[in-house]
């Protein structure tokens, strides 16, 4: 009789058809609802930009078509650089062109590769075709579209790479999206720019992250420490944060990560353990606006409810489980996207990511 009572594989079959036929147009039904309960979110779509030209291969012989069309697109980035760009970054793009002497946030030097580099084609784009305010930066130099259309733009952005010391690496570009992404935050603090270009340590604003449960917000005095200085004006971002230190009233971010309440998670142990912020966060020096998709949704529980089981999302119970029991079994390169991931504290020669760790699984050790 059990067996006429007991479900079988077929009736779970028919059970997740259903739940996924029901769930069908979940998804945009959640986007249109999440839209209207959340107005601050924002989505800024980046016009298409035609990629620059790159350098031809190595094995391609020497007077190939490519190499040929290479050297005059860089031709042409060269005069239009000269033209439009050299008065204030220099002719060499050291940033010190006679026209931005008396500005009051100097110019880029574009020969830092360190600095530039990581930022990619179009990203590079929007700052000179919107201006840099476009994405967090002074205002003093002004969008160029329409004088420069996006192919000539894109030429620019190709003798520009070619001013970099050490030299631009494509393959170590930042995975910035086109579409910008989160919640629109007080202030347009560009965590591209901090650590992903100048490689400022997640752990410099984030101090509470390697001794106190939580990571912590840094304090307008900690912006201050920098921005006192660095481009104290000229930029409308920096001048919201003299306007919240002169009030001397902290600055009202919004919350992006979180947990239940009824859970303990103890930044401390996990930094302590190896891991980087971004096996939990994500690639947070890629992103203009921090956003994530964390905690449960409908859709998980439904399909685990329907016998499918899934790996669960970031920052629910399942997902944590399964990453203790994977440093357990395999150590934690078994979680992480990378050792030396970019913002990281410097990590001791003596680290092993191999070793099996004994990460508890007891339901106490975040449930107490």
């Amino acid at each position: 009789m059990d067996r006429f009572l007991r479900p079988s594989g077929a009736a779970y079959f028919v059970v997740a058809a259903v739940f996924i036929g029901v769930l069908a147009g979940f998804p945009s039904w959640a986007a249109k609802n999440s839209a209207k309960a959340n107005p601050g979110a924002t989505q800024v779509a980046v016009a298409a930009v035609p990629a620059a030209p790159k350098p031809p291969a190595a094995d391609q012989p020497a007077g190939a078509n490519s190499a040929t069309a290479h050297k005059e697109t860089l031709a042409r980035g060269k005069q239009m650089y000269a033209q439009y760009c050299a008065s204030c970054h220099g002719d060499a793009g050291k940033g010190d062109g006679p026209g931005g002497a008396n500005l009051a946030v100097k110019p880029q030097d574009l020969s830092v590769g360190a600095v530039m580099n990581p930022l990619p084609d179009q990203f590079l784009h929007r700052i000179i075709a919107d201006g840099p305010q476009s994405v967090g930066l002074s205002a003093l130099m002004p969008p160029f579209r329409p004088q420069l259309g996006d192919r000539q733009i894109s030429e620019i952005i190709a003798y520009i790479r070619t001013l970099a010391q050490p030299a631009y690496d494509p393959t170590k570009v930042l995975p910035v999206t086109a579409t910008r992404e989160g919640l629109v935050q007080p202030i347009f603090f560009s965590h591209v720019i901090h650590t992903g270009s100048y490689q400022i340590a997640c752990q410099y604003c984030h101090a509470g992250a390697r001794r106190s449960s939580d990571a912590g917000i840094p304090s307008v005095e900690k912006c201050m420490g920098c921005h006192k200085i660095v481009a104290a004006q000229g930029n409308e971002q920096v001048q919201k944060l003299h306007a919240y230190w002169n009030k001397q009233e902290p600055i009202p971010w919004l919350r992006v990560f979180r947990v239940p309440e009824y859970v303990q998670f103890p930044h401390k142990n996990h930094i302590q353990a190896g891991l980087v912020c971004q096996t939990c966060h994500g690639r947070i020096e890629a992103m203009e606006q921090v956003h994530a998709t964390t905690g449960q949704n409908h859709l998980n529980d439904l399909m685990n409810l329907a016998a499918m089981p899934v790996p669960g999302p970031k920052l629910t119970m399942g997902w944590c489980v399964e990453c203790h029991r994977a440093v357990n079994e395999k150590g934690v390169q078994a979680v992480q996207p990378t050792p030396d991931a970019w913002g990281t504290a410097p990590r001791p020669a003596t680290a092993d990511d191999t070793k099996k760790r004994k990460a508890p699984l007891e339901c106490v050790a975040c449930h107490h």
